[in-house]
């Protein structure tokens, strides 16, 4: 039997299949977007890579940007559609579950042990909410009543709550996105297009970097704009992580994964992060005593929708 596990980001959609081939080894793939007019065609290459062109798929778990309750799926970020039926048909699926990605995200990032965590702000994990989000192509956002709670993480979508400025270089940065955008919410700066957009606003008609990667390799080599992009991105971020610290009591820990997210985590200093995440006035020690961690492994959302996948075949066990 042959089941399928992706993670379909605005950029990349990451895949791991099983059961293919006598050994019933983990195959993982990935691919970019752009190259593919829908979800089908990359998983229909995918398939092909395989050598398992035209095979049914018995189990699919999907995990993809934006609210999943309605059919056809708009996702988020990206020009696809999905039908559920469609795709269990042209795929002869048996069991076909669409979960937000930022459901599978969160599954992946509870799931990581503390070795493999950076940790931004040291407290003691309690039994109480965690709240995960994660900076990529978008700004997701999902919460668990507590880390050991059996179903599904709650999907939001509170990467777009407005965005409050808390300085007045953030203050600019705001002007300049509002004039563009209208609505500024913290996707907006928390994302890859967000932090080009931050960048081309410090830096003003000297801007050379044309994209989020070449803003962070030009912060690595030391360029000054691209310092204090990377850094205003940052101080957001950890405001934004003190304001969930606030909406949820979160006392088993924040945890902020995504492509962008990793890719900057050298850049996440503790003792900066924490000036701003516990920037609260009267609410400073309530927002303190919240653990913070950065998920380093860019794979979270594919490490959730595998692990739901495999209550999909336990299930049936």
């Amino acid at each position: 039997m042959t089941s399928l596990a992706a993670d379909i980001g605005g950029t990349y959609s990451r895949l791991a299949w099983s059961g293919i081939g006598p050994t019933a080894s983990i195959e993982e793939q990935s691919f970019n977007n752009a190259e593919f007019d829908s979800l089908e065609a990359v998983i229909d290459r995918g398939l092909s890579m395989l050598g398992s062109a035209g095979k049914p798929i018995d189990r699919m778990v999907l995990a993809v940007p934006g609210p999943v309750h309605s059919d056809p799926i708009p996702l988020t970020n990206i020009h696809w559609q999905l039908r559920r039926e469609s795709l269990k048909t042209r795929f002869q699926t048996a069991q076909l579950k669409i979960v937000n990605d930022f459901q599978a995200a969160a599954l992946g990032a509870i799931s990581e042990p503390l070795e493999r965590l950076k940790i931004l702000n040291a407290g003691v994990p309690g039994e109480g909410p965690v709240v995960v989000a994660g900076a990529g192509t978008g700004l997701g956002m999902a919460w668990l009543p507590s880390r050991d709670h059996e179903r599904l993480p709650q999907a939001t979508e509170g990467g777009h709550l407005d965005f409050a400025p808390n300085n007045a270089a953030q203050l600019a940065v705001y002007r300049c996105l509002a004039e563009r955008y209208g609505h500024v919410s913290y996707e907006r700066l928390l994302s890859g297009g967000g932090l080009l957009d931050v960048y081309r606003h410090l830096a003003g008609s000297g801007a050379q970097a044309s994209s989020p990667a070449e803003v962070a390799a030009a912060a690595d080599q030391g360029d000054r704009v691209a310092v204090k992009a990377v850094q205003l991105f940052i101080g957001v971020f950890a405001a934004y992580a003190g304001n969930l610290a606030l909406a949820f009591d979160p006392t088993g820990g924040i945890y902020l994964c995504g492509g962008l997210t990793v890719h900057l985590a050298d850049w996440f200093d503790p003792t900066a992060f924490n000036l701003a995440f516990t920037a609260k006035g009267r609410m400073a020690e309530v927002v303190r005593r919240i653990p913070v961690y950065l998920v380093t492994r860019h794979d979270a959302g594919l490490a959730g929708a595998s692990r739901i996948l495999q209550s999909l075949h336990r299930a049936e066990i």
